[in-house]
């Protein structure tokens, strides 16, 4: 694995984001099995609702994983879901640190998380964090809006509370065989 995270600045227009948002706003609640501390709010709806905004999503995955992690990966399919998160100032909307993962009754793993900021306005607080080498790491290349983050889902991170205004992530978790 030749990176922790890998980003792509400025991958989502703000019309992109407007559009995503409003597709992802209308699916259905997303109530998760945390096992920590998650004050948002999430929807989620399939990869088939959400590909038209962004046709290359899987190819730039794939080129990401490729040169970043080289791990072995399935192809999108469409009844993958793709998850909206708002973290909101009313509530100190935030994740406590957590990795990513599926149940242990499918026939797959989630190998990496895609996150794209998805925020309209302006917020304060909402750090994204990744834990490594001992140490917390912030990643502030993903504070600005239309940013893509990719990174290995084992890989413990967490948000801080949102201090003000809205902080939108959505996210896709990509899977492949299970470890070897």
């Amino acid at each position: 694995m030749k990176y922790l995270y890998y980003y792509v600045p400025n991958y989502l227009s703000s019309k992109q984001i407007k559009k995503l948002n409003k597709v992802l706003m209308k699916g259905k609640p997303f109530n998760e099995k945390a096992t920590t501390v998650k004050t948002s709010t999430a929807f989620y709806n399939s990869y088939k609702e959400v590909r038209h905004v962004t046709p290359d999503l899987e190819d730039t995955a794939f080129y990401v994983n490729r040169e970043a992690f080289g791990f072995n990966i399935n192809p999108f399919l469409n009844d993958n879901n793709f998850i909206i998160n708002i973290y909101d100032e009313k509530n100190k909307g935030e994740y406590e640190m957590h990795t990513d993962g599926e149940d242990f009754d499918k026939n797959y793993t989630v190998k990496l998380t895609l996150l794209l900021n998805l925020s309209e306005k302006k917020y304060e607080g909402g750090k994204f964090s990744i834990f490594a080498h001992a140490n917390l790491h912030e990643v502030k290349e993903f504070n600005e809006p239309g940013t893509l983050l990719m990174f290995p889902s084992y890989v413990p991170h967490k948000v801080s509370p949102v201090t003000k205004g809205q902080r939108i992530s959505g996210t896709f978790f990509i899977t492949g065989p299970w470890w070897k």
